[in-house]
């Protein structure tokens, strides 16, 4: 790297490190799950590096003893687990921002047998209340982050760090009375007809709107295809009615389909008529062992034909779909385009998808950044890396002359920052 080429990387990164992002996607519990434990590094192996150390012949049996902090092993015992598979991990995309934030965070130059035990000692005296602002502000400086609540989660949130994102596919996917019935616990409704399920959903969506939800988040790429066809309202009661009746699962997802297609649907047209936008997993599914024709993005073109007033955030660039993506954002105005796990599963397939977009996709349907963590640390080694790569892409735009310097720090802003707060009408702060 010439000099010249130095100093634009520095100038560059000095203005992208002051830049408060908005980070579009991440799955961090409440500070006091954390803090209200006995913690240790084998704790940050529930997503990510657990399913790279699988992939590389780790027994799903072993990895559940490791990473099950009730099961009475020792750390020694834990780590007797995992070093066999470990060498293979660290040099992934999800090893490699562990390493980053475990050094940056909690002072620890490389994870080894000589070293998880005072990375083990050092994460129980950081977790303690003022963590969560510490690292998210101080450390990532993340203005807010929008946050996967589960079903049966509540979505009250620290707004001064956070915005609720609640998943609600568990309305379409009841597939037994015993279900239903579950659903009726949740939202105070009786569900007997597919009129009351869908009256619950409404009650349910109203009631998180009141708490101040950010978006409405569909998962089920991760069960089903992310084809959703138009159904007629007497079919999909009739699939209702099947349900209803059955004491066990025994219908087939082709019985099931209709009423799923129907009710995710009505959801969408719901969230639309309040204001809220859509985001959308594609692409890898996280974990080993999945379907992942399921997830291709052009499978949600005729969602995007119909619900043209709808805002849809596609997730994690459609990875490894990223044209399917790129094409649907350049196609369509109501479809964002979002780098948010891309960072963590390889930089080099984040930049090079970042270049793609900003010769593609006008600039305001691009959001740069989602660590899409269990973990806040997570959420800070993966916006490290974001920071990074966006300054790597942007320095050789600038170098190539596609942009200028002025133009390459507006950018960093719009994909950081700016277009997140426009999209999901946040509050800047």
């Amino acid at each position: 790297m010439t000099k010249s080429s130095k100093d634009l990387h520095e100038r560059l990164q000095r203005v992208v490190d002051t830049i408060a992002m908005v980070d579009t996607h991440e799955h961090i519990p409440p500070e006091e799950t954390v803090c209200g434990r006995e913690s240790s590094f084998f704790d940050f192996f529930e997503h990510y590096v657990s399913s790279d150390l699988v992939s590389a012949g780790m027994s799903r049996e072993s990895l559940e003893r490791m990473r099950n902090r009730t099961n009475g092993l020792s750390l020694d015992e834990r780590w007797a687990l995992m070093a066999p598979y470990w060498p293979y991990a660290r040099t992934t995309g999800y090893g490699r921002a562990m390493l980053e934030y475990m050094h940056d965070l909690f002072g620890i130059d490389d994870v080894n047998e000589h070293t998880y035990r005072e990375i083990s000692a050092r994460i129980r005296e950081a977790h303690q209340p003022g963590w969560y602002r510490h690292v998210l502000k101080d450390k990532a400086n993340i203005d807010t982050a929008l946050t996967i609540t589960w079903p049966g989660q509540s979505v009250v949130v620290d707004r001064d760090l956070f915005r609720a994102v609640p998943i609600l596919d568990h309305y379409a996917m009841a597939s037994t009375r015993a279900e239903l019935e579950a659903l009726e616990a949740e939202s105070d409704c009786a569900i007997q007809t597919l009129d009351q399920l869908l009256a619950a959903l409404e009650t349910q969506l109203d009631a998180f709107v009141e708490q101040g939800i950010a978006a409405v988040k569909i998962f089920l790429a991760y069960r089903r295809t992310l084809r959703f066809e138009a159904a007629a309202r007497a079919t999909a009661a009739r699939c209702f009615d099947r349900i209803w009746l059955s004491q066990v699962q025994d219908l087939r997802f082709e019985d099931m389909k209709p009423l799923q297609d129907f009710v995710i649907r009505h959801l969408i047209g719901l969230a639309t008529d309040r204001g809220l936008p859509i985001q959308i997993h594609t692409g890898l599914q996280e974990g080993n062992g999945n379907y992942l024709e399921n997830s291709k993005p052009t499978l949600l073109t005729n969602l995007f034909m119909e619900f043209g007033d709808t805002r849809f955030d596609v997730f994690h660039a459609g990875y490894p779909y990223v044209g399917e993506v790129t094409a649907l954002a350049k196609n369509f105005p109501n479809v964002c385009a979002d780098l948010c796990w891309i960072h963590a599963i390889s930089p080099t397939v984040a930049e090079q998808t970042l270049d793609q977009w900003l010769e593609t996709i006008p600039l305001n349907k691009i959001l740069g950044f989602g660590g899409d963590s269990n973990y806040v640390e997570g959420a800070y080694g993966h916006g490290k890396i974001a920071r990074r790569s966006t300054v790597h892409v942007l320095a050789q735009k600038v170098e190539a002359g596609y942009l200028t310097e002025e133009e390459a720090s507006w950018v960093a802003r719009r994909i950081l920052r700016e277009n997140a707060l426009e999209f999901f009408a946040l509050d800047a702060r």
